[in-house]
């Protein structure tokens, strides 16, 4: 029972970190690609130049990418946060197995034709298979010897 508490508590603070650090870094990569900053006249690609106009307060088509991305990497872990915060809570209202919800949508005369019941997702490892049809590699040819 330790245990079990132990990790909610862990998974609790994992959460407000990750949490925190989009909270902090989001800031920063907005005004890294400020819209009405100066764009950066130099070189695009590179990250010492990416760097320089980061210091200078002027965008640069990196930092800009980098933002868009941290952008969606954000969101997906926020919906990913809010999905098993609500899954969190919900686990402890479940029944411990699907069949007792079955047994249970039946007795109240709710689980007659064209209901629908709660989809349960099954714990613990899954294994799949995985079928993959690769052909043979061309031999590459070796660069010329000086």
């Amino acid at each position: 029972m330790a245990d079990e508490r132990e990790t909610r508590d862990l998974v609790t603070e994992l959460r407000i970190l990750a949490e925190l650090v989009i909270d902090r870094v989001e800031p920063a990569l907005r005004r890294l690609d400020d819209p009405e900053a100066p764009h950066w006249d130099g070189c695009s690609w590179c990250p010492l130049c990416a760097l320089a106009a980061a210091l200078r307060g002027e965008r640069h088509d990196l930092l800009s990418l980098v933002a868009t991305e941290f952008d969606a990497l954000a969101a997906v872990v926020r919906a990913y946060l809010d999905d098993h915060s609500s899954t969190a809570a919900s686990t402890s209202a479940r029944p411990a197995s699907p069949a007792a919800q079955t047994t249970d949508a039946d007795e109240s005369g709710t689980g007659g034709p064209g209901a629908s019941t709660p989809s349960v997702r099954p714990g613990g490892y899954q294994p799949i298979t995985v079928t993959t049809t690769s052909q043979p590699d061309r031999e590459r040819p070796t660069p010329p010897t000086q």
